[in-house]
């Protein structure tokens, strides 16, 4: 009986006080950016704690800022698919092979600014581009601010003369193209590989996001930069889940990321980019050449890069792509 009234005391306590809590499920984030880097800081930190208050401190996220967690910035959507990481920030550019699709984004002159790119990409996703996503969530996916260029010489490029023969990092396969078609020849390089580039030489300069010049601190060994305007093409930009990982939360937990991801959170995302980008700019004129090219020449340098989109929707129909539909959807007249 002594031991019948123990049990029954400790069953009252535990209806009294409740279960003891479930473990917080730790999200890791990997990333090749450093912690100070605009995205890093004004989206993915808030967005963890946004979750974690979501779920009630179910769900929490971790940040590997830096590839703390191994690895290259290159294969960082594969550490996502592979659940290396449970998420990634990264840049399909930088396998460009692996999204042909995707690769739309960065053809030149498509939209007038990453507001629109983005509004596209998310109107493209299902169903043209979600395959080559599989094994992740797209938690986010966003076009950058209008590309430009920079080089490690006092004088800002200036016309299509100016760039020809000079080594240029590029962002992507496509925008290597872009470089090549203006006669320069394209290096292919994560944006961490610019810095050291720059200073060593061994780029004479770089087309990029002018947002940076604050975040990778090129504005410390680019000393010319070039204002395009929307003539070249975008980065893309993806935060991306591995799949079987968000699957295996609750319903609960996937109805609360869901709500915090996907087209809002990409806007802004790309607004907090092109804020930054003006700040970016700012921080070097006066120290620096800013030179923002006319509207002639960027018709110009247009009509120069017009055969890339031609190659591209004869190229991706190849490969099965309806790259002509894509365009329409997208609002691409010239198809």
């Amino acid at each position: 009986m002594k031991r019948i009234g123990i049990a029954a005391s400790a069953a009252v306590l535990a209806l009294s006080f409740g279960a003891p809590a479930a473990q917080a499920q730790e999200l890791r984030l990997s990333t090749f950016v450093p912690p100070v880097h605009i995205i890093y800081r004004e989206i993915i930190i808030p967005w963890g704690k946004d979750l974690e208050k979501a779920t009630n401190g179910q769900v929490k996220l971790t940040g590997y800022p830096s590839m703390q967690l191994g690895g290259k910035p290159p294969e960082l959507f594969r550490q996502a698919v592979d659940g290396v990481a449970d998420l990634v920030f990264t840049l399909p550019g930088y396998t460009s092979p692996a999204f042909p699709r995707v690769g739309i984004i960065e053809l030149p002159g498509l939209k007038e600014d990453g507001f629109e790119a983005t509004a596209m990409m998310w109107d493209l996703l299902d169903p043209y581009l979600l395959p080559e996503f599989k094994g992740t969530k797209v938690i986010a996916l966003w076009g950058a601010e209008d590309a430009g260029l920079m080089t490690r010489t006092p004088k800002a490029y200036r016309t299509l003369e100016d760039i020809k023969g000079l080594r240029l990092r590029a962002p992507s396969a496509a925008q290597a193209k872009q470089i090549q078609y203006m006669g320069a020849v394209p290096i292919a390089a994560p944006i961490t590989e610019v810095y050291p580039g720059l200073e060593r030489g061994t780029m004479d300069g770089a087309m990029v996001p002018f947002t940076t010049i604050l975040d990778f601190r090129l504005g410390e060994v680019a000393k010319g930069f070039t204002i395009s305007g929307p003539i070249f093409g975008r980065s893309v930009f993806l935060i991306a889940m591995n799949e079987k990982k968000y699957n295996g939360l609750s319903a609960a937990n996937r109805a609360a990321i869901d709500k915090l991801s996907g087209r809002e959170l990409s806007r802004k995302a790309t607004d907090v980019y092109i804020k930054r980008a003006e700040q970016a700019v700012a921080s070097v004129r006066g120290k620096a050449d800013v030179y923002e090219l006319p509207k002639s020449e960027q018709d110009r340098i247009t009509k120069t890069l017009r055969p890339i989109i031609d190659e591209w929707i004869k190229d991706s129909e190849a490969k099965g792509i309806p790259a002509r539909e894509m365009l329409r959807k997208a609002g691409y007249k010239g198809v």
